[in-house]
């Protein structure tokens, strides 16, 4: 069972994070009051939709069904340290069964961003709740290493908030009201 001391905020977990000489490790987690089940269908089932309730993605698509080597498209309006673009994600590992993946960036980083992953797992806590885990990694190039520290604040911000958007589109059906907002300010810009 899953516990932690004061937490930051209700629902996530503290992060474990480090940097090292050149990279950056951020853990978050979070407690959604749904089945295991139904978190696995929304996050890795539906790999290529992220754009439905994640507010940093504008949009996503996905060639195909998830497996290992699929590729992912994401249209990102701003998350941390990457800019708006698109960044495109391949799933390296994919394992249903085991309610996990790790996908890693392979086109549209910063500059001063040489690798970045992420591996997500949903785990079960009873019949009616599960935890979700994201655990990112980031090699940071150059001069951007001196500061890690402020952009791992960043991070770490932004990546709450991706799982308050998780949480709010599982437990009421429909995206947050910040990625609703997002949806209709791009819709009036186009």
């Amino acid at each position: 069972m899953w516990t932690t001391p004061a937490l930051p905020c209700e629902g996530i977990g503290r992060a474990r994070s480090g940097h090292y000489l050149a990279g950056m490790h951020l853990h978050t987690e979070m407690r959604i009051a749904v089945p295991a089940s139904r978190a696995w269908a929304v996050l890795g089932e539906r790999f290529g939709h992220i754009g439905e309730w994640a507010t940093p993605i504008e949009r996503s698509s996905l060639a195909g069904d998830p497996r290992s080597g699929a590729v992912r498209t994401c249209h990102i309006a701003r998350f941390g340290p990457v800019a708006r673009g698109v960044v495109r994600e391949r799933l390296v590992e994919y394992e249903p069964a085991a309610m996990r993946f790790i996908y890693e960036a392979v086109e549209g980083l910063p500059s001063f961003i040489g690798r970045a992953s992420n591996r997500w797992t949903v785990a079960p806590d009873g019949p009616e709740h599960c935890f979700v885990s994201s655990h990112a990694e980031l090699q940071l190039l150059g001069a951007m290493r001196l500061l890690a520290l402020p952009l791992r604040w960043r991070m770490r911000a932004d990546s709450a908030k991706v799982l308050k958007d998780l949480r709010h589109f599982l437990e009421r059906g429909e995206a947050h009201p910040r990625k609703r907002r997002a949806l209709s300010g791009a819709e009036r810009a186009s």
